[in-house]
């Protein structure tokens, strides 16, 4: 079960990581999550599976 969760929960951030990557501004969307720019596109990065330094 915690498998699963854990897919589900990997597969929901991607997209939600590629809409935000698409449509925010990075210094907006660190300010809503309340994290540095550079912590923020890090965090993108992961979910959204792809490098940070792009």
């Amino acid at each position: 079960m915690a498998l699963t969760s854990a897919a589900y929960a990997f597969t929901v951030g991607y997209w939600t990581a590629h809409d935000t990557h698409k449509d925010t501004p990075p210094d907006q969307a660190a300010a809503a999550l309340g994290l540095n720019p550079t912590d923020t596109r890090k965090l993108l990065a992961r979910y959204g599976r792809w490098s940070p330094f792009r």
